[in-house]
């Protein structure tokens, strides 16, 4: 008497067996109306192994991203949770001070934690027992893993590490810039008989004005590129239309000016010639005046002379 499961395990293996051949003849038929071997997919094709799991294969250049999810798999996250988990996108370009911490490090900042509590160094809030146990647990890639695999003397320890290397970061980053400005400042004081090769320094330095002066080309000339030949070649026309202008208004301006200048000295030539012509004039009137006059008077006494009846009428004798 046979089985009752050995029995349906057959029918299912007959069934899987079934629709394997089904998909094979398929996929036969498929390849022979495109003209493909069933070889062809296959041939170069460079496969690597998901080392949580050997029953993944897949192309090299498609492996690590598959690694990483597959790794988050298999520590317990969802698939939700292993597409959102990813934060460097947010800080490749941002200038900030990033810390990295794996498992070994985390393990490395918690053991160094309890040992200064054991020590009796500065142990803050915490105690020895606060801090969880010595064995290294994967780092938590979400608020929740945060607060169920760590403590709080775990959070709190790892807290202050990342504080602390953030401002050692940001001291070198300024002693960077205090060494690169010294660094130039005495080698622009150097004489040409001097100069050796570039120091690391300096190529850090040309490569930043590098990079600022090819953005400031792009954001200068963002109009020119978007112009035709035609409307490019009329604003240079126009530009030097303006200058030809400004140029005629300047010697027009210069030939005005000097007009007026030769106009006010003749005023002043006339202003200072003016009294000493009204006095010729006036003091010629006043002779004309008094010739004029005399000439009148020796008129009448000739002519007095001459008619005494004249005399007699204008002067009569009394009786």
């Amino acid at each position: 008497m046979e089985d009752p499961g050995s029995c349906a395990r057959q029918e299912e293996l007959q069934e899987l067996q079934e629709f394997t051949e089904q998909c094979q003849r398929r996929l036969g038929e498929l390849l022979q109306e495109l003209g493909w071997k069933e070889e062809h997919g296959l041939e170069g094709e460079d496969l690597g192994i998901c080392p949580y799991d050997g029953n993944h294969r897949m192309p090299r250049a498609a492996l690590d991203k598959h690694v990483t999810k597959c790794r988050l798999k298999r520590l317990g996250y969802s698939k939700e949770e292993t597409e959102v988990l990813d934060t460097c996108f947010y800080y490749e370009k941002a200038k900030i001070p990033s810390v990295a911490i794996d498992k070994v490090k985390q393990f490395q900042i918690l053991k160094e934690a309890r040992d200064r509590v054991s020590n009796g160094g500065d142990s803050g809030p915490y105690e020895k027992s606060a801090y969880s146990t010595t064995t290294a647990v994967e780092v938590p890639l979400n608020h929740k893993r945060v607060v169920c695999d760590l403590t709080q003397a775990d959070r709190l320890a790892i807290f202050d590490y990342v504080l602390q290397e953030t401002r050692n970061q940001r001291s070198m980053a300024s002693l960077d810039e205090l060494a690169l400005f010294e660094d130039l400042a005495a080698k622009i004081n150097q004489g040409d008989d001097q100069k050796g090769p570039k120091s690391h320094l300096e190529l850090m330095a040309e490569m930043r004005d590098y990079k600022r002066r090819r953005q400031s080309y792009r954001a200068k000339n963002v109009h020119l590129t978007k112009k035709s030949y035609t409307e490019i070649i009329r604003d240079v026309i126009a530009v030097h239309m303006e200058e030809l202008a400004s140029h005629w208004s300047g010697d027009a301006h210069d030939e005005a000016s000097s007009t007026i200048s030769s106009s006010s000295v003749g005023r002043r030539r006339d202003v200072h010639r003016s009294p000493s012509v009204d006095s010729r004039h006036s003091a010629g009137s006043h002779k004309e005046k008094h010739s004029g006059r005399y000439r009148e008077r020796r008129r009448r006494r000739s002519r007095d002379k001459e008619d005494p009846k004249v005399k007699r009428e204008r002067f009569p004798r009394k009786l």
